[in-house]
């Protein structure tokens, strides 16, 4: 299984995503967690560079990018996923097409740039409030970081894509407890299906 862990900037996404593989591991289930835009990359310096105002790209140009950085890590992902049942991702495809709908993309072209990628069986979003997110973090913020007006434009995205893609919206507003354990809540039901 393949979780996705996604969220507007400073929802929690690393922490959920730690205590996440933590909880899993103490169930003997093997874990493996990858992070997304992965900065050590080559592309994903230049990811780095546009999200800091070292470089200029058209919306196309980052979401182009954003997808190519998940290929380059597509053979470590598929080696992953046989090695372990459940992989975590803290942010995957799914941000791309929320950034790139608010940033005035199309969904189908969105779409079409991760198409083929090893699917997430389980999206769970993270839900903040721009005013929450700045709370959490008022310095250092990257460019998308620093718009509040996109930021809450990002929220409203996730919540209306989280409908039409049946993901699952988290209040993560309360402590890190609480939600993790409506994560938990959610993971439980899917691995009782399985």
């Amino acid at each position: 299984m393949i979780i996705a862990i996604e969220g507007s900037d400073q929802a929690g996404k690393k922490t959920q995503s730690e205590l996440l593989a933590k909880a899993l591991a103490k169930r003997k289930l093997k874990t493996k967690v990858f992070s997304f835009p992965d900065y050590d990359t080559p592309l994903g310096r230049e990811i780095d560079k546009f999200l800091h105002g070292k470089r200029k790209f058209p919306p196309q140009v980052i979401h182009c990018l954003l997808a190519a950085n998940r290929w380059e890590k597509v053979e470590q992902i598929k080696k992953a996923h046989e090695q372990n049942p459940i992989l975590i991702m803290n942010r995957y495809y799914q941000s791309n097409l929320v950034y790139g709908k608010a940033n005035g993309l199309g969904l189908k072209w969105l779409e079409g740039l991760d198409a083929g990628l090893p699917k997430a069986d389980l999206v769970i979003v993270l839900d903040v409030s721009q005013r929450e997110s700045f709370r959490r973090k008022n310095k250092d913020r990257d460019r998308f970081e620093k718009d509040t007006k996109f930021l809450k434009k990002i929220s409203h995205t996730y919540q209306s894509l989280a409908k039409k893609y049946h993901w699952h919206l988290v209040d993560a507003t309360g402590t890190k407890e609480s939600v993790h354990q409506a994560i938990m809540d959610i993971i439980s039901k899917k691995l009782a299906k399985l």
